[in-house]
């Protein structure tokens, strides 16, 4: 059991007036906390809010935060040891994966594209996300899928099984010419542009705690380094990234079969 289960579980509110500055100050990122691990007794629930079953580290939740921050919605986080899952959490989604999320009185959702589109349109928030039109917003899901074949796949293939580079940089090259305005999107950041930084975020850090002859070059991928300062230049998006030296000892950890989504909170 933690020593400090009470702990373990951190209410995110946010307002029109959030800011990157609110969150540096308190000297956290929206969603801080230690993971559960199985055998860990499971955390009071607040039955009037919102929750995001997550890992701090994973790109998948990443996508839910990343909504939920932008929007400015409020949420609890509770993080799971995806090596050692609570049973508790094996009841909300049998498939273990986050983020999972669960509303009062309703059963939990799963699966990151499903969650992520589900809290778009159920929560009003600051901003609407996705667009209204039909062909516009599958065209956002046809990007998304072609993104995560040429960039999201090979990347982690070379995190979890050690593949070598070959595909992520064919891959970067092919995306960088994909982007022909300021974001995948458009003119504006959209949910394509939400759905896939996750892994856009992580390039350097695992570049520079990969075995492998890979380094992400900015000025091999301009449209890419240009998108990519955009994107962190958004308060919101800024708020839910980590350092890059967590980034490479969190892939550290996971190189050794040691994985650490507490990295940081030690």
């Amino acid at each position: 059991m933690p020593r400090y289960p009470s702990l373990q579980i951190q209410q995110v509110l946010f307002n029109s007036s959030t800011s990157r500055s609110a969150f540096r100050m308190v000297g956290q990122i929206p969603g801080e906390s230690k993971d559960f691990k199985a055998g860990s007794e499971m955390p009071k629930i607040n039955e009037n809010a919102l929750t995001v079953y997550s890992m701090r580290f994973c790109p998948y939740a990443e996508r839910a935060r990343l909504v939920l921050n932008v929007k400015h919605v409020p949420y609890d986080v509770i993080n799971i040891d995806l090596k050692s899952k609570p049973e508790w959490f094996l009841k909300r989604n049998p498939l273990g994966k986050v983020p999972t999320i669960e509303e009062p009185g309703k059963r939990p959702l799963f699966e990151s594209l499903i969650v992520a589109e589900y809290l778009d349109d159920q929560y009003k928030g600051d901003k609407k996300i996705l667009p209204a039109d039909h062909h516009e917003r599958a065209l956002q899901k046809v990007m998304i899928e072609l993104v995560t074949q040429k960039v999201n796949t090979p990347l982690m293939a070379m995190v979890y099984k050690n593949e070598s580079a070959d595909k992520l940089l064919k891959g970067l090259e092919e995306v960088d010419q994909m982007l022909t305005g300021d974001f995948f999107a458009g003119k504006t950041m959209g949910f394509v542009d939400l759905m896939v930084w996750p892994w856009f975020e992580r390039l350097e850090s695992i570049a520079e705690g990969s075995s492998e002859a890979f380094k992400f070059e900015e000025s091999r991928y301009p449209k890419i380094k240009a998108w990519m300062d955009r994107m962190l230049a958004d308060p919101d998006v800024k708020a839910t990234t980590y350092s890059k030296d967590d980034f490479v000892a969190f892939s550290k950890s996971v190189k050794e079969g040691k994985q650490n989504g507490n990295i940081g909170l030690e």
